[in-house]
């Protein structure tokens, strides 16, 4: 290597040491500004964590019944002969469970039904609710009471629905089956109730759809057992009618459609809640206000080279 091309180096690696000191020199300048800039980052923060309550969380663990796919794929291979689609194959319960709670006129009748949003729009809801040292205040003061009259309430029973959806989850294990329906809510009460709930009227929606198809086929293929030529035929038209009923006592002795109950939703202890996590949600204000610390300190330390070096130029 030259001599020109080292000196080069050297002086490359000289001005890089004399801007990080000079960087660095610049945020030990304003460590005031960093830290006045953390302590009010920090002091929201806390504010946040303080105001907001407990989550807590209630879920129903619910085995799938075993469907008969061979007598499924016979139904439907001797009603297509016939030219009638009875349907090759059944709905699994957790995409039926899903299809009711995306469906808004089922969930708009739901709340209804139970008084859901009696319960929610109270106005000494929060009463129920577990907050940081028990301490409420923040919470009532950022969150004054509506006044029903001057509200549309049926705008306000869909964003309901829409809050209900988004706090329920269903999930289905791919490996073992089990189906997990779970319910969030700031009161650890009301969560396992509306699991209870929303189990118990989806089931018996799903159940009566299901037995209401049961006696259409049912009718069908009794109408072509009458109208059947040769012993065969008719002995075959028999045997799907008796899978048929096997299936109707089936459908009628399950709770929950089309599964029995793993594990039941309980209260959740008052220290077991999901969210929020005002340990982890204090660091990263404290992170997040020392960064943006640094970075207005720097900003000001710009602004104030360009203004000197702009009357020299």
């Amino acid at each position: 290597m030259s001599t020109l091309a080292q000196n080069e180096q050297q002086n490359f690696i000289q001005e890089d040491e004399i801007d990080l000191r000079e960087l660095w020199q610049t945020i030990k300048d304003g460590k005031r500004t960093v830290f006045l800039t953390t302590a009010i980052i920090v002091f929201f923060t806390l504010i946040f964590a303080l105001r907001t309550p407990n989550t807590y969380s209630a879920q129903a663990v619910l085995v799938p019944t075993e469907i008969d796919k061979g007598t499924l794929s016979s139904l439907g291979s001797l009603a297509a002969m016939a030219g009638v689609n009875i349907g090759g194959s059944a709905m699994t319960p957790d995409v039926a469970f899903q299809s009711l709670l995306d469906n808004y006129e089922f969930m708009h009748s739901f709340v209804l039904r139970h008084k859901i949003d009696e319960y929610y729009f109270d106005d000494n809801l929060s009463q129920r609710f577990v907050f940081a040292l028990g301490f409420d205040g923040l919470y009532q003061l950022t969150n004054s009471p509506k006044d029903w009259e001057d509200i549309d309430r049926e705008e306000e029973i869909f964003k309901l629905v829409e809050a209900i959806q988004k706090n329920f989850s269903i999930s289905s294990d791919k490996k073992s089956g089990l189906i997990t329906v779970a319910y969030s809510d700031y009161d650890r009460v009301f969560a396992p109730q509306m699991v209870n709930k929303f189990l118990e009227d989806a089931s018996k929606y799903l159940v009566e759809n299901e037995l209401a198809n049961i006696e259409s086929r049912l009718r069908y293929f009794q109408e072509e057992l009458t109208k059947a030529e040769g012993i065969e035929l008719r002995q075959n038209i028999s045997s799907l009618i008796s899978s048929i009923l096997e299936k109707q006592i089936m459908t009628k002795s399950k709770k929950y459609y089309q599964c029995d109950a793993l594990s039941m939703p309980f209260e959740p202890y008052i220290k077991d809640k999901t969210k929020p996590k005002r340990g982890l949600i204090m660091v990263v204000g404290a992170v997040t206000g020392v960064i943006l610390g640094v970075f207005l300190v720097l900003f000001l330390a710009f602004i104030r080279k360009e203004e000197q070096e702009a009357p020299q130029n």
